[in-house]
């Protein structure tokens, strides 16, 4: 069995999610060392978390099961990110092009003419510190968490501006397990005892959602796929 609560699994959190998981019921540790889309195409996994766009593009046979409700400005089940470093940004640092917290929402509020993939949002964060890259969109989870307990390195990074919200980044599992796993994280999630868990990460609770919650992300990336294209590195 495998799984994996792999977004925002910070080295500051990694606890928390220790506890959530425990919390579950479910036997074993999280996987932190396979490689997510091997996870998601293992016929092993039980859960794990992915980006809405990555439902539609990896080719998994993985299903959204359920969503958090995070501790932000905006309708539960959401999140946004925040655009970061130079308003008149050229050179954009990205940590996914399958993310939108990092990828469509850069394109949403600027019009880079290069971008710098980096792998993370931290990552993101250190191009910028660096000069690498001028402008970025951190996800606003990830951004509160460094905020709190690790000022350093989001120092000198100035926000700009916040994007439009949109569905929060899901639990995913294979259809078969879906209840499974549902019942278990409603139990860790709805459990006193982590509560402590719950707040370092940014977390309130979780709300149902399905593959139809994310489809106004498939239809985000729909609309810039062109500009995708021809920013992606490979690509140029």
């Amino acid at each position: 069995m495998i799984a994996s609560f792999p977004w925002y699994d910070l080295p500051s959190v990694r606890w928390a999610n220790d506890a959530i998981w425990r919390a579950t019921g479910f036997p074993g540790d999280l996987d932190r060392m396979t490689p997510l889309e091997e996870q998601w195409r293992s016929e092993e996994l039980l859960v794990s978390q992915a980006c809405g766009l990555d439902l539609f593009l990896s080719g998994a046979q993985i299903q959204p099961v359920t969503a958090p409700v995070f501790d932000l400005d905006c309708e539960p089940g959401h999140y946004f990110s925040y655009f970061v470093g130079s308003p008149s940004g050229r050179t954009g640092a990205v940590n996914s092009l399958s993310s939108r917290s990092g990828w469509l929402a850069l394109l949403e509020v600027c019009d880079p003419t290069e971008i710098v993939l980096t792998g993370s949002h931290t990552a993101s964060l250190d191009a910028l510190r660096s000069g690498q890259a001028d402008c970025a969109c951190i996800d606003a989870v990830t951004w509160k968490i460094l905020e709190r307990d690790d000022p350093e390195s989001i120092s000198g990074v100035e926000i700009i501006d916040r994007t439009s919200s949109a569905p929060a980044p899901p639990y995913v599992a294979r259809e078969q397990n879906r209840e499974r796993v549902v019942s278990g994280l409603r139990k860790a999630l709805e459990d006193p005892r982590t509560s402590r868990a719950m707040d370092a990460l940014i977390m309130d609770g979780c709300v149902a959602v399905d593959l139809a919650c994310y489809e106004t992300i498939r239809d985000e990336f729909s609309r810039v796929e062109e500009r995708v294209v021809r920013l992606t590195p490979s690509a140029q």
